[in-house]
């Protein structure tokens, strides 16, 4: 996906902080400060740019044609602006930007900000809109996609419940109360029988008034609720806080199973779910193997260059176990440069050449840290006979990495 970005603003202060601040979040940004600057940007390549930040006041256009332009070339468009008023917010609505900012404190840019981010999310992120009615689909998937969901429709709620099957990443349920086969309550009682509020976020929608019909949306298992008709800005409020507060509990679970410095999974998370495996291919007599795999003379490394050499390092070899993860079920970090590889249905015969493949590969790797060039090499200890638990399995790998230590290190030794 594109991470390019057009900023139209002629105020130099506004469009140098905007690029900065953008720069640093990872986006590619083009800026122009007249109308005539980005049509020549846009029409250069007119599919590159994923969102644009329009100024309403040019030189060249001060009656905000820019917006009427980008639009025309469907790029995603949030208006920032020290103009607005009513009439102006009614306008953007009817225009159908993704969203207005008024230029009014400097809080203003840090809004537009987190706004990219979140929209660049989006994205990536399915929503399920379940509704009887064609038309209340259409608005609600025409307000998500201009927010820039994946959006997936349903006409009731058990169609609904084939598609969360279906797609298994959706994160966010819309639904109607009144439909056909399964209201919106049974739905979202069953959907919580299997879903949690942590991984699947449940959004009750409906005309009809009263208290009591959010009350018992929620008391079923709504995440929130809202009545129609709404406020677009309220509805894009209330979905992208659903959407955020499930982001922020998964990088929350993230962090507790993963290695903070390489990204790879930790000691905690191999264990967990290594026991599931180990399990599984006792009950199946299933191939199952263990690698120990550690930095040979990682300690040299540290004392001759410093720690931060070091770490590079470590992220390098992790960049490229993270390229083995089709052929491996867990890549962890269990200690300082020690890494621990869990494989199933691999032959003793398939495992000798992933190793010696995966050892040469990091033997020929090239680590350039500005300026200084290292190689690295890894011993390798493989256990790949069941033993009587996960724990002897790992003890046995490491026999066999202190083995190929001794035999001379940058070498595979297999039980």
């Amino acid at each position: 996906m594109s991470n390019k970005l057009l900023v139209v603003e002629d105020t130099r202060m506004f469009s140098r902080i905007l690029k900065s601040r953008l720069e640093k979040n990872g986006y590619n940004v083009t800026l122009a400060d007249s109308l005539a600057k980005a049509k020549e940007q846009v029409e250069f390549d007119p599919g590159r740019f994923f969102l644009a930040i329009l100024d309403l006041n040019l030189p060249d256009a001060p009656g905000g044609e820019i917006v009427d332009y980008i639009l025309e070339n469907n790029i995603p468009s949030i208006v920032f602006t020290s103009q607005f008023s009513d009439d102006t917010r009614e306008l953007m609505i009817h225009k159908r930007v993704v969203d207005y900012v008024a230029k009014d404190d400097p809080s203003s840019i840090d809004y537009v900000i987190t706004l990219v981010s979140r929209l660049d999310m989006n994205r990536n992120t399915q929503v399920l809109v379940v509704d009887d009615s064609a038309t209340a689909r259409t608005m609600t998937r025409n307000l998500l996609q201009l927010q820039q969901y994946q959006v997936i429709e349903a006409v009731n709620g058990v169609q609904a419940l084939e598609m969360l099957k279906q797609y298994p990443d959706i994160r966010i349920v819309l639904t109607d109360y009144m439909m056909p086969q399964m209201d919106g309550f049974e739905l979202t009682k069953t959907i919580r029988q299997k879903y949690s509020r942590n991984e699947i976020a449940v959004i009750g929608i409906s005309a009809h008034d009263g208290n009591n019909l959010s009350a018992k949306f929620m008391k079923n298992g709504a995440s929130d609720f809202i009545t129609k008709p709404f406020l677009v800005e309220e509805f894009n409020c209330r979905v992208n806080q659903n959407v955020e507060l499930i982001s922020h509990i998964h990088a929350l679970q993230e962090a507790v199973i993963r290695d903070f410095l390489t990204g790879l999974h930790n000691r905690r998370y191999f264990f967990d779910l290594g026991e599931k495996l180990f399990g599984a291919a006792v009950r199946e007599r299933a191939p199952l193997a263990v690698a120990m795999l550690d930095i040979d003379h990682f300690k040299r490394i540290n004392d001759t260059y410093g720690h931060e050499l070091g770490d590079v390092t470590l992220k390098h070899l992790a960049a490229l176990l993270q390229k083995f993860y089709r052929d491996v079920e867990i890549i962890a970090r269990t200690g300082g440069e020690e890494f621990c590889l869990l494989l199933t249905g691999m032959s003793r015969l398939a495992l000798i050449s992933f190793f010696e493949h995966l050892r040469k590969q990091i033997e020929s790797m090239t680590i350039d840290t500005g300026g200084t060039c290292i190689s690295i090499t890894v011993s390798i200890g493989v256990c790949c006979e069941l033993q009587e638990s996960l724990d002897a399995m790992v003890a046995k790998a490491d026999e066999h990495l202190y083995k190929a230590k001794g035999d001379g290190r940058n070498r595979v030794s297999l039980s």
